[in-house]
């Protein structure tokens, strides 16, 4: 049997992810279904079209998107979670003066990935739903592909959980490239490259 690297990657990633979801509230609503999660990436696949088919560069579009991800994506966990060891060294101020650096640092990443990808330059067809893959307690992970003009699509899977108490997207992987474990790393060796100090860290996320 043939295995694909992508495959591989994706159980990689989810099992990093286990590490960030852990950490939630678990919901007191029912467990999450497929049809909710595949809704949830639906919408949130809508707005991003809308925002990146629409005119400006991504600089422009990336206080929208975060607005975006504020709304269908668990922002303050994931923040959380990229800090690292670092988190429980940060007063509560410093804590959310980080979630919020972070927050503009991340939509500014995807604002230029997603107008790559499906606004600019080959540009995109829209997105193809896929199949649904349930991951446990870590949630359900949605796959989907944005089609381009003369171009092979972008796989990008989405991780949907209710454990918050709410549905919201936990990660985003494209490619199979997780966001959270990249911006783990990244942001470690942001960290690192400043000696440790978490202000400093903060002012270049927030610049």
């Amino acid at each position: 049997m043939q295995i694909d690297r992508r495959d591989l990657l994706g159980r990689a990633a989810l099992a990093v992810i286990a590490g960030a979801t852990a950490g939630l509230a678990p919901s007191l609503s029912r467990a999450l279904s497929e049809d909710e999660a595949s809704a949830h990436v639906r919408i949130t696949v809508s707005e991003i079209l809308a925002l990146v088919g629409g005119p400006g560069d991504s600089a422009s579009k990336a206080p929208r998107l975060l607005a975006i991800m504020k709304r269908n994506a668990a922002m303050p966990q994931i923040a959380r979670f990229s800090a690292g060891i670092a988190w429980r060294g940060m007063n509560e101020d410093q804590q959310t003066r980080f979630v919020a650096a972070f927050g503009t640092f991340i939509s500014r990443i995807y604002a230029g990935r997603f107008q790559k990808y499906a606004g600019g330059g080959q540009a995109g067809e829209g997105f193809k739903m896929g199949r649904v893959i349930d991951a446990g307690r870590k949630g359900m992970l949605v796959k989907t592909e944005i089609i381009r003009t003369g171009a092979a699509p972008v796989e990008v899977e989405w991780l949907v959980t209710d454990r918050p108490g709410r549905v919201v997207i936990a990660d985003i992987i494209i490619e199979g490239v997780s966001m959270l474990i990249t911006q783990r790393e990244e942001i470690g060796a942001r960290l690192e490259a400043r000696g440790g100090n978490v202000e400093k860290l903060i002012a270049d996320l927030a610049a």
